[in-house]
């Protein structure tokens, strides 16, 4: 067992889908899942079945005080409800991805957990990925010199949201990856969106944001595509770094040493592939939740991380008025 996971942190999870049932396996591990709650999901009666977890309704476990914390999975409109009880009930609270549907919102939950001295964690999963945290490293120590851009394309065929749009499911990864390589919000941003399937925003959009110093990104997300595209690279005026969540871990992270002269001519050199050590990021998410419970220190995506991202989506959701 992993020395820094103890069994006196008491986390109920609410919500039980698709992702909920990857988080009480990794919870489970952890011995730290203490109950889940999800009144539409057989998966949640499946778990706790299975691993005789007590039956707890919602109210039940925000006024239960053995509860340390927990962890809200259900769906995007329900996040700021759930997540104010728990506060206000002296819970330390991880919600996934989206925050929240509003700014608004996202600035009421964040001043509570201010107010209330408890740890509110944003599950913004990539930034817990060995192969973006080597990436970060290696740009940090100069690798590919100053940066000129940064690219996302987040495309599947996958689940059309009824209560999120796109921007939310999807766009929220690549903007939390791309103001943690700029630690700076944009001074600027372009839209373009497609709308065929969602009642709530768009299914496909492409936004380019600008910074004060000069750096672009572009984001492309859309869950309609035919092909399944997960890439992450950053230009720099000394090569490329790649990273391809779609690939085996061996090829996950690349970097290009190719670049464009001032006179536009270009230099092309061999790619080169970069060891990373194999993780699952959600349990280096949720161990991340466990320990700042148990050390009261704020994580890497804590709700202050967390508003600029939602900044960013509040400027995308004006643009597309």
């Amino acid at each position: 067992m992993n020395p820094k996971i103890g069994n006196n942190i008491k986390i109920a999870l609410i919500g039980c889908g698709n992702w909920g049932k990857n988080i009480s396996r990794n919870l489970s591990q952890m011995n730290s899942l203490y109950c889940v709650y999800d009144p539409y999901s057989d998966t949640a009666k499946q778990v706790t079945a299975e691993l005789k977890l007590p039956n707890y309704s919602l109210n039940e476990i925000l006024s239960d005080k053995n509860i340390n914390a927990v962890v809200i999975a259900s769906s995007a409109d329900t996040h700021i409800d759930i997540a104010k009880k728990a506060l206000i009930n002296n819970k330390d609270v991880l919600i996934e991805k989206p925050f929240c549907l509003s700014l608004s919102d996202a600035k009421s939950i964040s001043n509570l957990a201010l107010e209330k001295n408890k740890i509110l964690m944003v599950g913004h999963l990539l930034n817990y990925h060995n192969a973006f945290i080597k990436m970060k490293d290696l740009i940090n120590d100069g690798k590919i010199g100053s940066i000129k851009n940064i690219r996302a394309n987040r495309l599947a065929l996958g689940a059309v949201r009824s209560n999120e749009s796109v921007v939310y499911d999807l766009a929220a990864h690549d903007i939390s990856m791309i103001l943690s390589i700029t630690k700076n919000l944009p001074n600027n941003l372009q839209v373009q969106s497609i709308h065929h399937n969602s009642n709530l925003g768009p299914d496909a959009i492409s936004v380019r944001l600008s910074f004060n110093d000069g750096t672009t990104a572009l984001i492309n997300c859309d869950w309609m595509c035919p092909y399944k595209e997960h890439k992450f690279s950053v230009i720099g005026t000394n090569g490329s770094l790649i990273f391809d969540d779609t690939r085996d871990w061996s090829n996950k992270l690349i970097f290009n040493p190719s670049v464009i002269n001032k006179d536009n001519s270009i230099d092309f050199y061999p790619l080169e592939k970069i060891y990373v050590d194999e993780n699952e990021p959600l349990k280096n998410e949720l161990q991340t939740f466990i320990d700042s419970i148990q050390t009261r220190i704020n994580p890497l995506t804590d709700h202050k991380e967390a508003l600029k991202v939602q900044t960013v989506m509040e400027m995308i959701d004006k643009k597309l008025g």
